[in-house]
């Protein structure tokens, strides 16, 4: 009888380690895919994109004097799309209110990241002119 419950410690003991180990290499792989996403989002080419996209919104974004003058990347919001690519926010002259949205994805014929579509909140379409 003791030799039996030995075992069945053991194998309660092992399955609970299995679970252990397949839910922090799940974890590791998610904060890994995750450090990845960052690291292109804050890649030199995107940089170019998000500033492209910037100037495509409101001619002369990021030069001085104009109503955008500044951005950060807020890296909380950065996401795998379902569809494919990264979804991510871009936080315009440090306010929190206006936020322009990106996803880009690399180009199956090019390689290259891309801009694949996006948008901006009420507050960005009235401060560049284009809100109610």
């Amino acid at each position: 009888m003791d030799n039996i419950l030995k075992k069945i410690s053991m194998v309660i003991i092992s399955i609970f380690l299995s679970v252990i180990f397949i839910m922090g290499g799940y974890k590791l792989m998610q904060q890994l895919e995750y450090n990845e996403m960052v690291r292109i989002v804050k890649s030199e080419e995107v940089k170019v994109i998000i500033e492209e996209d910037l100037n495509d919104i409101h001619e002369g974004a990021l030069k001085e004097g104009n109503s955008i003058y500044s951005y950060q990347i807020d890296e909380k919001s950065i996401r795998r799309n379902p569809m494919g690519g990264i979804m991510f926010h871009v936080i315009l002259n440090s306010d929190e209110n206006l936020v322009v949205y990106f996803t880009i994805q690399k180009s199956s014929y090019t390689g290259k990241i891309e801009y694949s579509g996006g948008g901006y909140t009420k507050e960005v379409a009235e401060l560049i002119g284009k809100g109610e």
